[in-house]
């Protein structure tokens, strides 16, 4: 979007205009309900990841909190009033990823925005560290929709960090906390894993067989169109060599929820190739020897549990170019660097079930804290 339409310009200031009268008249004669809390869903229309924990958490700390999910649509049409008319006397507002309405008015001073992010640590660039790129937003549009405005308190996995989220949410430091990410409380929750695990195993038996490899292969999202990082699809060179992975060896892709469902529909035709959708990709890791991605943040939450770790990434470079990265995948990463077919197809059939890797210097660089997370954050924002 090179230049904004005039009418569209027009429609946009218009909205957000009628948005902040609406949002200002419900919030002075709604009285301000301190126990209520809005929880915005928006990759999933079923709770799941950092919003389930905190969810489950909240629940425990505050008994009688009155929880309302919304999923946001993100469009600004008349549906995003009557998620306005929820928060206009709500105490908390919780994501973990882009919500509308909160980029469009000017949030009470009893609002708390609480943003606990998808993604650990600091990879791929994203929001105000992409202005500029093939990849990122306008500024002619931020202008309009600032995107990430408004929130109160950031969560994050490492102190280290901190720096590259303030500027990729145009933010103050001190609203950003390293407190850590909630969902990798599941990896020391030992009976919870088991039953997790007990669950796959019964869906889809063979992947328990002892002499099965199970390898987890989870690409982060390519843009389409005039905002594409890279042309390359992992997808294309995974369907090209099934033909040559070892019998032993499982291959599970959890795609990334953007993912196109024609390029779902080709994997499931290949019976090489076990298309994961039940589970989410923290609890499918509990059932991978090995892990493969390309610059998926869910690459750190993988070292969490020292298997073997692997980036396809021919299209390094281009990738660099047309969004960024915040660090250097040597310091961010202890996986192995894959450059092309061959190499992928050599790595994936090298692998054995149970396989150790020492990706304790990666832990360490990406997260401050492991422990006890979701109950940290919960009581870090109620006592404020």
């Amino acid at each position: 979007m090179d230049h904004l339409q005039l009418w569209k310009k027009m429609y946009i200031k218009c909205y957000k205009k009628l948005l902040q009268i609406a949002y200002s008249v419900f919030s002075l004669f709604r009285k301000h309900n301190r126990n209520k809390i809005v929880i915005a869903l928006y990759r999933s229309e079923i709770l799941e990841g950092n919003l389930k924990y905190v969810y489950k958490e909240i629940l425990k700390q505050i008994p009688n909190a009155e929880i309302h999910l919304v999923y946001g649509q993100n469009k600004m049409n008349l549906r995003l009033f009557t998620e306005i008319f929820k928060l206009s006397n709500a105490k908390y507002v919780i994501l973990d990823d882009y919500y509308l309405p909160i980029y469009l008015i000017k949030i009470k001073h009893n609002l708390k925005v609480i943003q606990l992010w998808h993604a650990a640590g600091a990879f791929k660039k994203f929001g105000y560290s992409t202005v500029g790129t093939k990849f990122g937003p306008k500024k002619e549009y931020l202008d309009l929709v600032p995107i990430h405005k408004n929130y109160t308190h950031v969560y994050v996995s490492t102190k280290k960090v901190i720096d590259f989220y303030a500027e990729a949410f145009n933010m103050s430091k001190n609203k950003i906390y390293p407190i850590g990410l909630a969902r990798i409380d599941l990896f020391n929750h030992r009976d919870e894993c088991s039953i997790i695990k007990g669950k796959i195993y019964q869906r889809y038996p063979h992947l328990s067989d002892k002499e099965a490899v199970n390898i987890l292969i989870a690409p982060t999202y390519r843009a389409n169109g005039r905002q594409g990082e890279t042309s390359y699809s992992i997808i294309e060179t995974l369907l090209q060599i099934s033909p040559q992975i070892n019998q032993r060896v499982q291959i599970i892709f959890k795609a990334h929820p953007y993912t196109s469902e024609q390029e779902i529909e080709n994997l499931r035709k290949d019976s090489k190739i076990l298309v994961a959708e039940e589970f989410t990709i923290n609890e499918w890791m509990l059932v991978a020897d090995a892990f493969v991605t390309d610059f998926s943040s869910a690459v750190f939450e993988f070292a969490l549990l020292y298997r073997p770790i692997a980036h396809m990434i021919p299209d390094m470079n281009e990738y660099e170019t047309n969004r960024g990265l915040y660090q250097d995948i040597s310091l961010l990463s202890d996986g192995v660097i894959l450059n092309d077919e061959k190499q992928l197809l050599s790595w994936i059939n090298n692998r054995k079930r149970n396989e150790y890797a020492d990706t304790s210097r990666m832990v360490k660089h990406n997260f401050d804290d492991t422990s006890n997370i979701t109950e940290k954050i919960v009581k870090h924002f109620t006592s404020e």
